[in-house]
């Protein structure tokens, strides 16, 4: 990862930033408030040599004096000193809490060692402080004795200057504490959004999309708060940056195969909630839009949506022709005079053998010679076989993911399915991706944008709560004054 990328993950994960930063400072500010204030007393002890008078007896004494002080730093805090502490002041703490308060220090090549006792009262640590003197130097006394009775001692430890009772305390302030706080919880913040940008699987970039389908990404197409109420992006509202990704994917999938052009596409998704259908429609009208004659097939014959959302009817259509009831120009209901639909019709309960029949196979070679391209809108393909069924009698397969939903392995599962059945899987489209913000990548030019009344969306009607057609036609290149045929009708003829 490069810097670039670290940082885009910081602030992709800000919140979990901002969480360890809040309880960072919060741990130090409680800590600094119910910790009480320490003193520190400290005094100051000196350790000579005894012996001879003359230059080369002063030398050795210096050395051995040197040679000692190591051992005595140690002998400070050991529990032998701090059991003579408690029994002379009669405390009731343990020998180790108090050999806990207990430092002793000494500087390279030097015979004095610095002792510095903590406490809550400032008055009792200078009398620890003290009382740790004067127990060492006795301690140092007994050590140092003579064996021969009458000979002078080796070494000697005075205390040069004795424990003071401390001033103000010497526990780390408010402000240090913060600090400390603070780089602690930056310190977990980053590590735990790294850890779980790492533990992240799902699709976050065109890239991560492109390398776990083995396929081009076809189209980016952002996020719209507004798509539940006005779906139809591309006949609403045209000059939006959302309708020109639409068209950018119509240009992009008309240049899949420039030698051999893929007219009969299945546009499936790995899950659920992945805006196939939206996707599925804004493209035909974008197609449409183009001159192109296209026509959309409602195969998700398990929650269909494509009628409902064109205002169209369902109650015949796909199903009725693959049973035999009915040709396929008989129930194509045309939208607007932009593009035809083949609802599904009535839920079959065998709806992957109906698509995977030598009916479907034939419907789609007669409709092959009708229309320029054939979109097949179809139910997701892990949930269930049916889009798999239909993709080897079609020319490829449009895989739609979601931004941040569907995962990496969501995709790689999906891919194999259609590998499976021999179906090509022609590109994918990168759906609900932010506008902004640190994965922003569906940016697009506004140049063109021509400020023009936006299209509302038609009020629902009494007809099963159907929209009824719109009343502009987005196509320009259809004359004005073209009579429309009826969506709410079925058709008999073309």
């Amino acid at each position: 990862m490069t810097i670039q990328d670290y940082l885009r993950v910081l602030r992709e994960q800000w919140l979990v930033l901002l969480i360890a930063v809040v309880l960072g400072l919060a741990g130090a500010a409680a800590a600094f408030f119910v910790r009480p204030a320490e003193y520190t007393a400290r005094l100051t002890m000196y350790v000579s040599s005894q012996s001879g008078d003359t230059t080369s007896a002063a030398y050795q004494g210096a050395q051995l004096s040197q040679q000692r002080v190591t051992s005595y730093v140690e002998l400070v805090s050991s529990r032998r000193v701090s059991e003579d502490v408690i029994r002379q002041l009669g405390l009731a703490v343990t020998p180790e809490t108090l050999a806990g308060r207990i430092t002793a220090t000494s500087a390279l090549d030097s015979v004095l060692i610095d002792v510095a006792v903590v406490d809550e009262n400032p008055e009792r640590a200078a009398e620890l402080a003290n009382t740790v003197g004067r127990v060492f130097t006795g301690l140092v006394d007994e050590l140092e004795r003579p064996v021969v009775p009458g000979a002078p001692q080796a070494v000697a430890v005075r205390v040069v200057q004795p424990a003071a009772v401390p001033i103000s305390p010497s526990s780390t302030g408010m402000s240090v504490t913060l600090a400390l706080g603070l780089l602690a919880g930056l310190a977990v913040g980053v590590g735990a959004a790294l850890a779980r940008n790492a533990l992240d699987t799902s699709v976050k970039s065109p890239d991560d999309l492109r390398d776990a389908a083995g396929a081009p990404n076809l189209g980016t197409i952002a996020h719209d708060p507004q798509v539940p109420r006005r779906p139809l992006t591309v006949h609403e509202d045209p000059q939006s940056p959302r309708s020109e990704a639409f068209r950018q994917l119509r240009t992009n999938l008309q240049f899949v195969d420039v030698d051999k052009p893929r007219k009969v596409l299945v546009v499936t998704s790995s899950m659920p909630s992945e805006g196939k259908t939206t996707t599925i429609v804004n493209l035909a009208i974008a197609l449409a839009s183009a001159g192109s004659r296209v026509l959309v097939i409602e195969a998700d014959l398990r929650r269909p949506k494509a009628a409902d959302l064109l205002g169209l009817e369902r109650t015949a259509g796909l199903t009725s022709v693959l049973s035999g009831r009915v040709r396929a120009e008989q129930v194509i209901q045309p939208w607007g005079g932009v593009f035809d639909v083949l609802a599904s019709g009535q839920l079959p309960p065998n709806p992957s053998e109906l698509l995977a029949s030598r009916h479907m196979e034939a419907m789609l070679g007669e409709l092959r010679e009708q229309y320029d391209v054939i979109l097949i809108d179809t139910p997701p393909l892990l949930p269930v076989t049916d889009a798999a069924a239909v993709a080897p009698a079609t020319d490829g397969a449009i895989l739609v993911c979601r931004f941040k939903q569907t995962t990496r392995s969501q995709v790689v599962a999906a891919a194999e399915a259609l590998d499976a059945v021999s179906a090509p899987l022609l590109g994918t489209v990168f759906t609900m991706v932010p506008s902004t913000g640190p994965r922003a990548y569906a940016q697009y030019n506004a140049y063109y944008r021509t400020d023009q009344p936006v299209v509302p969306a038609p009020p629902p009607t009494a007809n099963n709560g159907h929209r009824p057609l719109p009343t502009s036609h987005p196509n320009p290149t259809i004359p004005p004054g073209t009579p429309r045929r009826s969506s709410t009708t079925l058709r008999h003829g073309r």
